[in-house]
């Protein structure tokens, strides 16, 4: 696997730096290579090929956003006698504390508003002399979906994309509630940051609120 990691990588130098990982679906494992530590999750299994693809695909979504940080994707690798890897950038993680979990709240929530945000300039530039759709940079989403399809677990899930109305964020009241799950003071911070509540409270209820 680490002569079919050099090649792929272009890389002379590559050495297990110690950090490693795993659980009940990849391993993963760190190296030191001639461009600086990377992190590599390794699936021997027949599925990590769209397993890994779905994964390499949605961080570059989230990467491009510059809202949350999360690792550069870098290349999904086949191997030789089976299975797949996803060498992403190597990120040095620390505990989250009560500062930097309230910036993580409210990333998060940029997160999700990015689309509507991305749609609100795009409309201001269009009103600017001189700076048409043709010359606008902004790209927005305007279907609900993804392009390829990402897994939970080994399981795919359907990603068939379908017009949504301009304007409206594309988070669910299944998302919040996914998010209500955990009344984690992050998750609260982020929810607050949404939908502009300022006095969001853990008993708050959201049964009143559709699609948002």
């Amino acid at each position: 696997m680490e002569a079919k990691l050099k090649k792929e990588l272009g890389t002379s130098k590559l050495k297990a730096t110690g950090h490693s990982g795993g659980g009940c679906i990849s391993e993963g494992q760190s190296y030191d290579t001639d461009s600086g530590k990377v992190f590599v999750k390794i699936n021997h299994k027949s599925e990590a090929k769209l397993m890994f693809d779905g994964e390499m695909a949605s961080l570059e979504a989230i990467f491009r956003t510059e809202t949350v940080k999360v690792p550069k994707p870098i290349k999904v690798i086949e191997l030789d006698r089976g299975g797949c890897v996803f060498v992403m950038e190597h990120l040095d993680m620390k505990g989250l504390n009560n500062r930097y979990s309230k910036q993580l709240g409210e990333q998060l929530a940029d997160l999700h508003l990015h689309n509507k945000t991305l749609q609100e300039k795009l409309q201001k530039e269009q009103q600017t002399v001189g700076k048409g759709p043709a010359q606008s940079e902004v790209a927005v989403v305007e279907k609900f979906g993804f392009d390829v399809a990402t897994c939970c677990g080994y399981l795919p899930q359907s990603s068939l994309t379908r017009q949504l109305s301009m304007g409206i964020p594309s988070m669910s009241l299944g998302s919040l509630e996914c998010l209500v799950v955990s009344t984690s003071r992050f998750t609260l911070l982020t929810i607050k940051r949404f939908l502009k509540i300022p006095d969001l409270k853990r008993e708050t209820s959201f049964t009143n609120f559709s699609t948002i």
